[in-house]
């Protein structure tokens, strides 16, 4: 756990969480990246009433259900490719084609109307090239039921992405994991400093639950949010629980750990 203490500043604690100090050739890259924005994440360890205890008692909270769309042995995501279709409440839905990577188009470019996103994780900073776009309820229920494979309804800049990345295997046949439940809460500014910040707890589909502090900013600001999300952490007693992983990254995991062990059985089952 972090701990709060008038001789620590944001820089130590940063530094302390898994972030770069601060004169550390990282922070260039990432300022001068080409990215649209950063987002930095801290994977927390589950608490009772952490929501509340950090967004306030009349903070708002939605509930957002994330499937995964990917061959039966994960050869998608073994690529660096995720084609994710959220519920995100009230009838609105969306479909994202995300490739991680520094080339994302092996000897060619992304579509034009893809964008550059980092995730930054103590220890680890992750380049995504994302096309997102909307879809029609009833769309996305065929596609989330397998009526409808999810190459009908890929806009041609997701398709150009998914088959740039991916190849043939973009076009392969695509079972529907999930659903991942993810609560989610804004941190209001003046309880963080930090003007988009979100407390987000995970419900994986295998029971296990994760909590993450996150909060997005220009990437020329990324090392100050950095040690504004460090203090923020510290000041409230919120202890981080590294490895530190996207939510996209452990779920992937747990499918191939679960897949593993349906393929080799133990002797006496």
């Amino acid at each position: 756990m972090l701990e709060w203490s008038d001789t620590l500043s944001g820089t130590d604690l940063a530094a302390a969480l898994g972030f770069p100090p601060p004169d550390d050739a990282a922070w260039a890259r990432v300022a001068d990246g080409g990215a649209e924005s950063v987002e930095l994440k801290v994977l927390l360890t589950p608490e009772p009433g952490s929501t509340v205890h950090l967004v306030g008692r009349h903070g708002r909270v939605r509930t957002r259900r994330l499937h995964l769309l990917d061959t039966p042995d994960l050869g998608l995501a073994h690529l660096g490719v995720h084609v994710r279709l959220r519920d995100r409440g009230r009838d609105r839905w969306d479909l994202t084609v995300r490739v991680r990577g520094e080339d994302p188009v092996p000897g060619g470019a992304p579509p034009a109307g893809s964008r550059i996103e980092l995730d930054m994780l103590p220890g680890l900073v992750h380049r995504s090239t994302e096309v997102r776009e909307p879809l029609d309820r009833e769309r996305a229920l065929d596609v989330r039921d397998a009526r409808v494979p999810v190459q009908k309804v890929l806009t041609a800049d997701q398709e150009e992405l998914l088959l740039g990345a991916a190849g043939e295997l973009g076009g392969a046949e695509l079972e529907v994991f999930g659903p991942l439940v993810i609560e989610r809460a804004p941190v209001p500014r003046p309880r963080c400093g930090l003007a988009h910040a979100r407390h987000e707890r995970f419900r994986f589909p295998d029971g296990r639950v994760l909590e993450e502090f996150s909060a997005r900013c220009a990437p020329a600001d990324a090392r100050r949010t950095a040690e504004a999300v460090a203090v923020f952490l510290a000041t409230h007693g919120l202890a981080p629980a590294p490895p530190h992983r996207t939510k996209t990254t452990m779920w992937t995991e747990q499918l191939r750990t679960a897949r593993s062990r349906w393929a080799d059985p133990p002797w006496d089952a």
